[in-house]
């Protein structure tokens, strides 16, 4: 599948969605730094961020109630794993992914997420599969209210409950960074959806989840990879990012 870039929309800034903070509790020997860290890194996966997204010191200390030193440093741990960029006029921004990005990396979460979802079925137990229930019903009810950015925070909170279920911190590390990437380009396309048709083809999307809470409940290792693999590979994933193509 060959993808095109679309228009690029103007920037969404961090405070369209809810506010984050830092941790409300600190672990021993934690350091505010850490803790901006920590906070700083869950917003972009969970979403509070689009590309093209510029960010200030300023901005982020405000939200996050603390002085610019410990989000600066936060920021260079950021920008190296990927999750920002800084540009010559010394601003620091949210990438935008070409195509080519976006295809390598999906790729790759193609690969890893299926294998964690089949590890997953390894260790799941009723109360998971309770959890993640409970997670794929919310999803439901804040896409039929067109609460985009909860969906999106949701949708985070369900494949990552997964990931965990497998028990592989090296595989867990990988899929981490690479949603480091991806999540902000997610984010920006589920909470585009400006009519039922889109709406529709985000509820069928999410078809997905049901097929992998059934395979994880039968402990069915290949089938929820598969199923998990199915979804990444849904095209409400990329719908208003890109223009398809054949």
């Amino acid at each position: 599948m060959k993808l095109q870039p679309t228009r690029a929309a103007a920037p969404s800034r961090p405070e369209a969605f809810a506010p984050f903070t830092l941790a409300a509790t600190a672990e021993d020997g934690d350091t505010t730094q850490n803790r901006a860290y920590r906070a700083l890194r869950n917003a972009v996966l969970a979403g509070h961020f689009h590309p093209g997204t510029t960010v200030t010191l300023a901005r982020l200390s405000e939200m996050l109630g603390t002085s610019d030193m410990p989000v600066r440093e936060a920021l260079k741990r950021l920008t190296a794993e990927g999750a920002f960029e800084a540009l010559p006029n010394r601003s620091t921004r949210v990438p935008v992914l070409s195509a080519r990005a976006v295809k390598q990396i999906l790729e790759l979460r193609i690969e890893l997420e299926g294998r964690a979802a089949a590890e997953a079925a390894e260790h799941v137990s009723k109360r998971h599969l309770e959890q993640l229930i409970a997670l794929d019903a919310a999803m439901s009810q804040a896409l039929d209210s067109r609460e985009l950015g909860r969906y999106v925070q949701l949708n985070m909170e369900f494949h990552f409950t997964i990931y965990r279920l497998a028990d592989n911190e090296p595989l867990l590390a990988l899929i981490e960074a690479l949603w480091l990437r991806m999540a902000p380009l997610v984010a920006f396309n589920l909470t585009r959806a400006e009519n039922v048709k889109d709406i529709q083809l985000d509820a069928a999307g999410r078809a997905h989840h049901a097929r992998i809470i059934q395979a994880l409940k039968s402990l069915d290792g290949a089938r929820a990879c598969e199923a998990l693999r199915a979804d990444l590979r849904h095209p409400s994933g990329l719908k208003h990012y890109f223009d398809g193509a054949g």
